[in-house]
């Protein structure tokens, strides 16, 4: 459950730049209903707005139109008031950040040419309070400040614990109203074939708490990425099995087929997020044998946690043995997931489960005959599996309680489901930041993507969308649409996108429609709802005591019998209370 609170991520990477933020930072709709008078007035210009946009935001425009090949961003309807006269509204935030949380040159997190045209188009000011790198960092912050009742106006990702908690205390705005009354019709008309998916983790005695962080389908399940030209040195095929995977991450590190000094080629990537996570997770290896360590499952009438099922022994076991040989680096247990994508990045990994998304345009970068491939996952004693999650994620965006300007993050999200979903719009961010112009009219990505400067429900630093099906539907687009095109005739960016030189994109997109396809696959955690009241008080310390046995087992620290001793102290800890309360929720549904 813990590892619930870590941080999905297609933006992270620089393909995430590739694949969503080059799509239309598509303008706005308005949306179908407006503030009201009493919160808006003072904002409201005296007059409609007449002028250019262009001469308004100046070089915090986006798009390129003066180059030959260039294109135009067309910027939607800005809804009635817009640009308004006056000082602008100031609200605080939350911020996730990280080593991929990049910028221009003098710009920041709270000044940058997205927050800048936000600012200049709807006289709105966001200003960040404090951000956080992990998951820890995060859990703290948001602690302290419920602890001292000084919370920000908006509160971007808060993890499922604490933000039930937060209801309790009586911190939050009530949503239930807001949502129906200041989201867009194409916004509720996106989530209501979800029914109450949506809420499965805001909805609390009947009201809406929070917003849910989407993403899109097939997100979190994985593939197998592997350097084909790797394979190619070796002879080898991608594995079909768990045996196979081993014996090629052992000859991968054997060959010393990474880049840098001597040793220091990992086999297979890992991090400290065993469980599951976005970028080299284990929960394949775990999936080949029927369970998640962090997941509830079916246990005879009820469910049970699979952190302490007997079962997890094997592939303790195995991965005990795999740490032994060499797979893994000697240090994974103390890397982020973001670690993990740099050690793919540098050269040093070439095997790794990750979503469909997860080829790594920065590797063909560093070397250039770098080229990747994908394969389904190695299937294991009880076969293919792929970790998923619910697309409405469980970390939530909420609004301090009496937050004056709930209305202005609906009416800008809104605003946002236009800019990223309709396509024709061209916003693929801003020159010289997040692209560059080359040789004969050719344009190339930077590190620098500019989701992650838009707080709220799209954007942030994990990522985020109105509609699941965002990401999918691009794909089908251009395809559909630009490919049609003769090369000599498309601009720039279109180019880009199409023509993929590297073949990184297009093993992405050819691996999510796989995925797609077979999303049969993937295994759910059975517990869809808020923390039990156990939960709440005590599940972090419980989680913690699993995760120190499980990567203590794995490297060897510890035998595996004290699986045995983790799962009574578990159990003595509230994992008995927290079952009875996991089960008396779920024979309630029945």
């Amino acid at each position: 459950m813990s590892n619930n609170f870590s941080m999905s991520r297609r933006q992270f990477l620089q393909l995430s730049t590739m694949m969503g933020v080059s799509v239309a930072l598509v303008a706005c709709a308005a949306p179908t209903t407006t503030a009201p008078a009493a919160t808006t007035a003072a904002n409201q210009a005296a007059t409609p707005f007449s002028g250019s946009l262009d001469d308004l935001l100046g070089k915090d425009m986006p798009g390129s139109p003066t180059h030959a090949k260039g294109w135009t961003t067309k910027l939607p309807d800005l809804g009635e008031g817009n640009p308004p006269a006056g000082e602008p509204i100031e609200i605080s935030t939350t911020r996730r950040v990280d080593a991929q949380t990049t910028f221009g040159p003098g710009d920041s997190l709270d000044n940058n040419p997205f927050s800048r045209m936000i600012q200049k188009l709807f006289g709105i000011k966001f200003t960040v309070a404090w951000t956080w790198a992990t998951n820890d960092e995060q859990n703290s912050k948001y602690n302290l400040a419920m602890a001292s009742g000084d919370l920000p106006d908006f509160l971007e990702s808060v993890p499922s614990p604490i933000f039930v908690k937060m209801v309790e205390a009586d911190l939050l705005e009530d949503l239930t109203d807001a949502f129906p009354k200041y989201a867009s019709q194409r916004w509720q008309d996106a989530w209501k074939e979800y029914g109450d998916l949506p809420w499965t983790w805001t909805r609390i005695d009947g009201k809406i708490y929070g917003l849910p962080r989407v993403e899109d389908l097939a997100h979190n399940d994985n593939v197998f990425w592997y350097r084909a030209d790797w394979l190619e040195t070796l002879g080898a095929k991608a594995p079909t099995t768990l045996d196979e995977l081993h014996d090629l991450a052992k000859a991968v590190v054997d060959k010393g087929l990474g880049k840098g000094a001597a040793g220091t080629t990992i086999g297979l990537l890992a991090n400290k997020d065993y469980a599951h996570t976005w970028y080299g997770s284990l929960d394949p290896i775990w999936g080949g044998y029927g369970l998640i360590p962090d997941h509830w499952s079916k246990e005879g009438d009820g469910l049970m946690f699979d952190g302490i099922r007997p079962e997890m022994k094997e592939p303790l076991q195995l991965l005990n043995k795999w740490y032994n040989d060499g797979i893994f680096r000697k240090d994974f247990f103390t890397l982020q997931t973001s670690d993990s994508v740099q050690d793919v990045a540098s050269g040093l990994a070439g095997l790794h489960f990750t979503p469909s998304w997860g080829a790594n345009l920065d590797t063909v970068k560093n070397d250039p005959n770098t080229k990747w491939a994908f394969s389904d996952i190695p299937a294991g004693p009880k076969g293919q599996f792929r970790h998923t999650e619910n697309n409405f994620r469980d970390d939530s965006f909420a609004f301090k309680k009496g937050m004056e300007h709930v209305d202005k993050i609906f009416m800008l999200a809104s605003w946002m489901q236009e800019l990223t979903e309709d396509f024709d719009r061209r916003m693929h961010g801003w020159e010289a930041i997040n692209y560059t112009w080359g040789d004969n009219d050719t344009v190339a990505w930077t590190t620098t993507g500019w989701m992650p400067w838009a707080p709220g429900p799209i954007g942030t630093r994990g990522g985020g969308m109105i509609d699941p099906r965002r990401v999918g539907d691009e794909i089908k687009y251009r395809q559909d649409n630009w490919a049609k095109i003769d090369a000599g005739q498309r601009d720039a960016m279109q180019n880009l996108l199409l023509q993929d030189p590297t073949g990184v994109q297009t093993v992405s997109d050819q691996s999510r429609v796989q995925i797609l396809d077979t999303t049969k696959f993937g295994i759910m955690t059975a517990l869809q709802t808020t923390p039990t009241p156990t939960m709440v008080e005590r599940w972090v310390d419980m989680q913690k005591l699993v995760d120190q046995s499980i990567l203590g087992i794995i490297t060897g620290q510890q035998p595996i019998n004290a699986f045995d001793d983790m799962v009574t102290q578990w159990k003595q800890l509230g994992g008995d209370q927290v079952t009875k309360e996991v089960n008396d929720w779920y024979h309630s549904k029945s």
